[in-house]
């Protein structure tokens, strides 16, 4: 089957009016380049998979660590769409679909054996694809950006991002065209990756020249005196806060406890009295049992091209899972 290009994936839609809260969000874009002028990487690619179905594309799931995962998350949602019969609003195929889906689970996620790490399968009138998603921030003087007064828990949503369209020409203010503009050609910094990393990300650029902006995560830091070192992350700022406090009032204490040294009755008392602080501290830097934390805004792009969102580079393969170079010349047939 011939599944259409991506349209207007290489294009920015600006307009000169917004509806009043796409308004909002657009002028908190420009505070924040204006008080955050520079892009800084900000860990490791998220990986997920994208459907198209006509000429739109939706994401599947977002959340995983490396190519292999996402892989075996897209297998574990085909099963799980099978056995509802593989059906969508209006479809009579439903059966036929359904074994098709089990077909590619089994090949994505065997009883035994390994994995095929194949990133693009055709299933009846469905293109499902393995992707990358950047996560950046913003840097200001020495201080990445705080969340922004619209990141609530309704604006920000499930971080996986199920169900979320790609639209690239849906309008866009001129902040956010100057951002989409600024991260076309965002880069990792020099010295920082491999040669081979820098040059995919160079070839990058060129074949998926589009950019759509995400939904942001969060993630809580403590602030010391070489640094800030991250603890934990949230899909919203109050969710990163909430389990800033579970860290200390409860998953630092069993994870003592399992690498069999046990914390003092004095080091327990200090993180029970950090959890209740930060369950209580309002805002984006606060401190707790003497020490000093805030909540960073991560922000996410996926990069498009002419036939779709990125998937994985040859080197996230090789970083982050198997390499599936070798499989994608032998296994060219579709399941259909």
């Amino acid at each position: 089957m011939t599944f259409p290009l991506m349209p207007g994936f290489d294009h920015i839609n600006l307009v000169a009016s917004l509806d009043p809260v796409a308004a909002v969000r657009d002028r908190e874009i420009g505070d924040a380049i204006l008080a955050y002028p520079k892009l800084l990487p900000a860990g490791s690619p998220d990986f997920g998979y994208a459907v198209q179905t006509g000429a739109e594309w939706r994401i599947g799931r977002l959340g995983s660590a490396d190519p292999s995962a996402a892989r075996y998350g897209l297998a574990a949602d085909l099963r799980r769409e099978a056995a509802t019969g593989g059906h969508a609003p209006g479809r009579a195929d439903g059966s036929g679909l359904a074994d098709a889906m089990l077909a590619v689970a089994d090949r994505l996620d065997p009883e035994e054996g390994e994995q095929l790490p194949k990133d693009e399968w055709e299933i009846g009138d469905r293109r499902y694809r393995i992707i990358r998603v950047e996560k950046y921030t913003l840097l200001g003087d020495r201080v990445m950006e705080p969340p922004r007064p619209t990141d609530t828990p309704g604006a920000c949503g499930d971080g996986t991002l199920r169900g979320h369209l790609l639209e690239p020409a849906a309008p866009a203010g001129q902040w956010e065209a100057q951002l989409r503009l600024n991260l076309v050609g965002h880069m990792p910094v020099p010295g920082t990756v491999p040669d081979l990393v820098q040059a995919e990300a160079r070839h990058a650029v060129l074949a998926h020249p589009g950019v759509v902006l995400l939904p942001p995560t969060f993630i809580a830091v403590e602030v010391k005196a070489d640094g800030w070192a991250p603890l934990t992350g949230g899909d919203d700022p109050e969710q990163t806060r909430r389990r800033l406090a579970r860290y200390f009032g409860d998953l630092l204490p069993r994870l003592r406890e399992f690498q069999g040294d046990p914390p003092a009755p004095q080091e327990l008392a200090e993180w029970e009295r950090a959890a209740e602080q930060i369950e209580r501290a309002t805002g984006h830097a606060f401190t707790a049992a003497g020490r000093e934390f805030r909540t960073v805004r991560i922000s996410r792009m996926l990069r498009l091209g002419r036939d779709g969102p990125e998937a994985p580079r040859p080197s996230d393969q090789e970083r982050y899972g198997l390499s599936g170079a070798a499989y994608e010349d032998e296994e060219q047939e579709e399941t259909s």
